[in-house]
């Protein structure tokens, strides 16, 4: 499948993919280290909203993986509006551009939490392969986050008890990117809780 149309989200696409790239080290993975990583890929598959498998989770049938088209499904189902969702078919990462309803920086982080829970509780606990998600936020609010990626390692450490929800947050934090490359910290106070 080819980019999406606008040749702006190109360019953004090839940041969220160093996003990603620079959070398969550790949950320690800062934004910071970004301009040294190359964008690498290409092969994206856009995907559709489909119903989920009605198998229940016992027997040979709870051995179902979800699709990405089920998890979309998920996302809308959760208020999320989806606007596009692709796989890069390369590193088996999943790019979301979604619209945001918040008008807050808190309304804004509950959306970003509830996308961490239904890509960890549908995707990574149920066994999918997926590496990444990355993030672009469409018509949110001046100030607010433009994308943000999350590491299904990160996940995993999650279930497991490995690592406590606020470490997966602080890393979620850390992968944030706002208008004109700034971070979370750089911003003023008022400018993100509007």
């Amino acid at each position: 499948m080819a980019e999406p149309g606008n040749t702006n989200r190109g360019t953004q696409l090839t940041r969220r993919r160093a996003l990603a790239v620079a959070g398969t080290v550790s949950l320690g993975t800062t934004a910071g280290c970004l301009d040294s990583i190359q964008g690498i890929g290409g092969g994206r598959t856009e995907i559709e909203p489909t119903e989920p498998d009605d198998r229940d989770d016992s027997g040979t049938d709870g051995d179902h993986v979800p699709t990405y088209g089920e998890f979309y499904h998920h996302l809308e189902d959760a208020g999320i509006t989806v606007d596009e969702l692709y796989h890069d078919t390369d590193d088996d990462d999943l790019i979301l551009f979604y619209e945001s309803d918040a008008e807050t920086r808190d309304e804004s982080d509950n959306e970003i939490a509830q996308i961490y829970i239904i890509f960890r509780d549908e995707l990574v606990a149920r066994g999918s392969d997926v590496n990444h998600m990355y993030t672009e936020v469409i018509g949110g609010f001046d100030g607010q986050v433009d994308g943000w990626g999350i590491n299904s390692e990160w996940a995993e450490d999650d279930l497991a008890g490995v690592a406590e929800p606020i470490d997966v947050w602080n890393a979620i934090v850390d992968t944030m990117v706002y208008e004109g490359d700034s971070d979370r910290y750089d911003l003023p106070e008022d400018s993100t809780d509007q």
